[in-house]
């Protein structure tokens, strides 16, 4: 069974004076995730850390990163 993103979203917790903010994004092709990346890092650009993952498939293939 393939789950999918139902809608674009972001969530926060604060763990020992530490803020760990994750987003989530529907999207089909690498460049769209790497421009919601670019979005983030622009938008946290203080941040000290800046992790992301992306996985998409088409039929066959995944593309990763």
């Amino acid at each position: 069974m393939f789950k999918a993103i139902k809608e674009n979203t972001s969530g926060e917790i604060v763990e020992k004076k530490s803020k760990f903010i994750a987003h989530i994004f529907y999207v089909e092709t690498p460049e769209e995730a790497d421009n919601y990346i670019k979005e983030i890092k622009k938008k946290y650009h203080d941040a000290r850390h800046n992790v992301f993952a992306y996985a998409i498939e088409t039929g066959d293939r995944r593309n990763c990163c």
